[in-house]
């Protein structure tokens, strides 16, 4: 929020504060006229002759007298060029207002006289313009007068006319809104929705979708602004709002009001041909009458049984009962789905904070539904078949997913289970074991799922069939699509199933549950029998999709992973597989149109399809199909198409982890794709040990001197470098150094990356002097070699790199300038091997102090990037971050605060709230908010980062220790100096183990420690500091390198401070008498 300060000079100063350090502020209501002072206008100067001028110099007197040093107009508040400004202002109108200390009502129509004196005795003179006054007849002034606590009405000319208790009776008249909303008295929620819309009706707005947008604070809810839209979508939208708003509080709704889809948060659509399990439904119907107590319930049974389609028949039966409840379904196969599923829980309730950076999902959700606020609650908790799954602690996170399930007297949970454990771990007692249906539920499941009923007049047929399927529904339904498709009775079926073809013998072997139902799953794999053996026959196409989706995992496979034939074969493959309850497709809600579609594999439907391919030796074909198909459409990490590839990897992870399912050569050459992938994913530990086993497959099959085996080590050597492990990163990279000469020799274009590979890894351990000779080593090759000019230019850019981390900046600037040049004059300006090299030029300018130069070349750049590669790609985000640096460095931390804001929002939605191109986004923007001494906001930010780092790279990890640092600059700044202090010295011990007591950054938490230490008076820890750090750098970075001299200016500013501290100390010392 900003708010305007007046000067001495008279003019006025913005001032931005965020949501949690806010001073007491006035605030101006008026009507616009034509000639309003801008954001724009006002920060230039301008606009001072400006009719609107008046109303701002007007709320600044106004503000003073009453002792109030900061005030609020929205005209030039507010930039309303920014969209995203604008959206959050119009959001946060009627809050702003109601926190305000003051509101001053300006009425430019209204005037008293110069000569009265005292205008509330002399109302004659005013009150008809008053009340005609055009104020009262906008749309956005309603807020403007019921949020605030104190509002003061003036006249145009600065006169005071009363308040809102003063004229209450009057403004009641005008506006016919209740005295007790006008008062505060009544909360605005304890008045009808009509009632609310009522006050608005006759109000008029310039825009009409303002009509509605003026109302979002009367009503307590918040919508993106699409203007354009008009007056009756935006109402539409708005109570639609309103409507989710009751339903979260319990309310009752209104008769008119549209009846929100309370199934948007369930997977699966009404199963309308769902019969029987009435006794099941009435016991779950059971937890929510008279319900006064938290109630669970686990419904427990084979896998095929119909639990989960007995727990979506129950939530679409509550929901059509009881319009109040609250529906929401959790798949627990994973903890990934189940916060998932809870995110979208949030996002539903509109939780605060929900979507927050780093937000703890499971938490907030948790609290919510635990706070009784959201009303009466559903909650389906399905496919809890490991019990582990929500009992355990997962990684370095100590908390069980089974603790964040809410308990509340207005919530029932329920779970469905294969699992008699889980299901007695998380319900106790309250458990529904479902078994197989009835002759009655049996036949009634045929007979809706039949197409020709009178197929069921042959009765003993049909008991014949169910006692054969054992009432089992999966089995029926698979039995029935398959008389279905093929037009045959019931009792040819039956002849068909007792075929000793079937192999009934050989599927019993494996289809047991380890504890009983053995004849139940064998059921499954003959149903399964049958109908594949019709499938292969009337659609080859389908029966392929069928052992290939039985190499891959079960749930949520793409259809574009399937696109072996043509659109149209595609289509009806996947119908004929729809068609035998083989697969079912995944809900969407409003998918857009070419949108792929997903469809998941019923359990014992894949481990069928597994055991026959194994039995009939075509496992290892469709493997092998299967891999290459994956190897095909899984890139090596390039972020091109990031959006479609990411939802094949885990079908490759799967894939990958089956047993004896792919030769070594072919597993290893997946894995290796994968592991890429998970690097450009920023899933460092996930792509180590997808390398480690791709570098353990290439070593035990082709030799550790393999061209495969090196590639493999070179790919682990650069992950090892990302997550830290410099040690072990310099150890594999000489090791396959020392290979690479001795079997390829020194010149060999592989082994000369491999040298850069080493090179970097001396930069990162700040062994700039190695990196420097090996650059030199490897440019003097390719200059002998006359490799192409590409690897030359890429090798002095890397040089210069170096160059530039030793302080040598002009050198760099010298040798990135000669490459630019040559790479525009070879590929132009605006080619994408172009772009990295204006990007290193652009950080040397900064680093140099060339700040206008830099920022020039930064935006240029981010032009041609957004240009070229979008601007969601992460290189662009990379660049916006290096133009809020040089903006930073010129002190304009407003302008630089935004564009980190920008970049963290895009990177969270691209990257992920983990990846480390984000958490380091979040340290530039705590660094930004404390150089503008928004401590708070920064600290907890910087405390996100730092938890996020650990977690994902590891508590030595180079780039955590950073983010420890910056969190100990903000502890201090705040005079937190114990806890800074101690994160300073645990972070300055850590990097000495990490990189070395002469490491630059090492010798930065040695500087930032001694400052501390001189903050506190400590001048002679701060010297000792001082001095190694001075002489740290002068070693290692040369006495010109800037932090050197910095270092140095700081050390005799430090015993400056020293020296008047101890002569002020003298001059308080009492002198003796005598």
């Amino acid at each position: 929020m900003r708010l305007l300060k007046r000067k001495p000079n008279g003019d006025f100063d913005l001032a931005t504060f965020n949501n949690t350090n806010i001073p007491s502020y006035a605030i101006l209501s008026h009507t616009w006229g034509d000639e309003e002072v801008t954001y724009d206008e006002l920060v230039t100067g301008a606009g001072k002759n400006k009719p609107g001028y008046d109303k701002i110099r007007f709320c600044g007197e106004r503000a003073a007298a009453d002792k109030l040093e900061y005030f609020w107009v929205d005209t030039c508040c507010i930039k309303k060029t920014d969209q995203q400004e604008l959206q959050t202002a119009i959001n946060s109108m009627f809050r702003w207002y109601q926190q305000a200390s003051k509101c001053y009502v300006y009425l430019t129509d209204v005037h008293v006289p110069d000569d009265v004196i005292d205008p509330q005795t002399h109302r004659i003179t005013w009150e008809g313009a008053f009340r005609r006054s055009r104020w009262f007849t906008r749309g956005w002034t309603l807020q403007e007068l019921i949020a605030p606590a104190t509002v003061e009405f003036f006249s145009g000319n600065g006169k005071s006319l009363g308040t809102k208790v003063s004229l209450e009776l009057e403004v009641q008249e005008i506006t016919k809104v209740p005295v007790e909303a006008l008062r505060g008295q009544q909360t605005l929620s304890q008045f009808s929705e009509e009632e609310r819309m009522k006050w608005a009706a006759n109000r008029q707005t310039t825009y009409p979708e303002d009509k509605v947008y003026c109302l979002l604070g009367i009503f307590d809810v918040f919508l993106p602004l699409i203007y354009g839209e008009g007056e009756e979508y935006a109402a539409q939208r708005l109570r639609r709002e309103i409507q989710l708003r009751s339903r979260q509080n319990g309310e009752q709704v209104g008769e008119g009001s549209q009846k929100l889809s309370a199934s948007s948060l369930l997977p699966f659509s009404r199963n309308k041909g769902f019969v029987g399990r009435e006794d099941q439904l009435r016991t779950l119907g059971n937890l929510l009458v008279g319900q006064d107590s938290h109630q669970r319930m686990a419904i427990f049974g084979l896998g095929g049984c119909g639990k989960s389609a007995l727990a979506i028949e129950f939530a679409y039966r509550v929901m059509a009962r009881y319009s109040a409840y609250l529906v929401f379904w959790v798949p627990a196969i994973s903890r990934e789905t189940f916060e998932l599923a809870y995110r979208d829980i949030g996002v539903c309730l509109q939780i605060p904070g929900i979507t927050d950076d780093n937000a703890d999902v499971l938490q907030l959700v948790k609290r919510k539904l635990e706070s009784g606020g959201s009303g009466n609650w559903l909650m389906i908790v399905d496919n809890a078949d490991d019990a582990e799954t929500l009992l355990r602690e997962s990684g370095s996170d100590s908390r069980r997913l089974n603790d964040y399930l809410p308990r509340s007297d207005r919530g029932t949970i329920v779970f469905t289970t294969r699992s008699r454990k889980a299901a007695v771990s998380l319900a106790q007692n309250n458990i529904i074991k479902l078994g197989d249906m009835d002759q009655t539920e049996g036949r009634q499941l045929m007979a809706q799922r039949l197409s020709d009923n009178s197929l069921l007049e042959d009765e003993a047929a049909v008991d014949d069939l169910l006692k054969i399927l054992e009432y089992l529904p999966l089995a029926v339904v698979q039995a029935t699509a398959f008389i279905n498709s093929n037009d045959i009775s019931i009792a040819d079926y039956i002849s068909l199933f007792k075929e000793p073809s079937a192999e009934a013998s050989l599927f019993s072997k494996h289809f047991e549950d380890p504890s009983r139902y053995r004849e139940m799953e064998s059921t499954i794999a003959k149903t399964w029998y049958i109908s594949f053996g019709q499938i292969v026959k009337k659609d080859r196409l389908a029966a392929d999709y069928l052992c290939f989706m039985a190499c891959i995992d079960r749930v949520n496979i793409p259809q574009s992973l399937l696109a072996f034939e043509d659109l149209l074969h595609q289509i009806e493959a996947i119908g004929t597989l729809k068609g035998y309850a083989f697969i079912t497709e995944r809900q969407k809600i409003a998918p857009r149109p070419g949108e792929d579609k997903f469809y998941d594999m019923h359990r014992l439907v894949q481990m069928a399809s597994m055991w026959w391919l194994r039995e009939h030796g075509e496992w290892t074909k469709w493997t092998s199909e299967a891999a290459a198909r994956l190897k095909k459409l899984i890139p090596f990490g390039e972020h091109e198409g990031r959006g479609t590839w990411t939802a094949y990897l885990s079908h490759a992870i799967h894939l990958t982890g089956l047993h004896d399912a792919l030769d070594d050569i072919t597993k290893a050459s997946l894995l290796y794709c994968v592991g890429a992938c998970q690097k450009e994913l920023g899933q460092y530990q996930a792509a180590e040990t997808s390398f480690r086993h791709t570098l353990a497959i290439s070593t035990r099959s082709c030799g550790p001197e393999h061209i495969n085996t090196l590639n493999s080590r070179d790919r682990l050597g650069a992950v090892l470098r990302e997550r830290g492990k410099y040690e072990e990163a310099e150890t594999m990279t000489r090791e396959t150094l020392a290979i690479r000469e001795k079997v390829y020799g020194l010149e060999d274009p592989s082994t000369l990356v491999t040298m850069n590979n080493l090179a970097a890894v001396f930069s990162q351990r700040g062994k700039y002097g190695e990196a420097e000779v090996m650059y030199r080593q490897i440019l003097a090759i390719q200059e002998t070699l006359s490799h192409e000019q590409d690897h030359l230019l890429r090798t002095k850019e890397n040089l210069a790199a170096v160059l530039m981390n030793q302080g040598s900046y002009e050198a760099a600037e010298v040798m990135f300038k000669l490459t630019l040049e040559i790479r525009q004059k070879n590929n132009g300006l605006e080619h994408p091997s172009t772009l990295p090299t204006m990007s290193n030029l652009s950080s040397v300018l900064r680093f140099r102090g060339k700040y206008e130069e830099a920022e020039v070349m930064f935006r240029q750049l981010l032009v041609m990037s957004e240009k070229l590669l979008g601007n969601e790609h992460p290189k662009t985000i990379y660049r916006m971050r290096g133009l809020a640096a040089v903006l930073k460095d010129q002190y304009r931390y407003e302008q630089a605060e935004v564009i980190l804001r920008q970049t963290l929002e895009i990177q969270v939605k691209v990257l992920g709230m983990e990846h480390p191109d984000t958490l380091s986004s979040m340290n530039s923007l705590a660094l930004v908010l404390c150089d503008q001494r928004q401590y708070r906001e920064a600290e907890a930010m910087q405390r996100q980062a730092l938890e996020g780092r650990e977690k994902v790279l590891g508590v030595d990890h180079p780039d955590t220790l950073t983010s420890m640092g910056i969190l100990a600059l903000i502890l201090g700044g705040q005079g937190k100096y114990d806890e800074a202090e101690e994160m300073n010295r645990r972070c300055l011990a850590k990097s000495e183990q990490v990189r070395g007591k002469d490491h630059p950054d090492t010798l930065t938490y040695v500087s930032n420690l001694a400052i501390l230490m001189a903050d506190q008076h400590r001048y002679e820890e701060s010297a000792s500091l001082y001095e190694r750090a001075c002489a740290g750098r002068d070693a290692v970075l040369g006495p010109d390198h800037p932090k050197t001299q910095a270092c140095r200016r700081n050390y005799a500013t430090m015993l400056e401070n020293q020296k008047q501290h101890m002569l002020a100390n003298q001059s308080r010392t009492p002198q003796n008498d005598s």
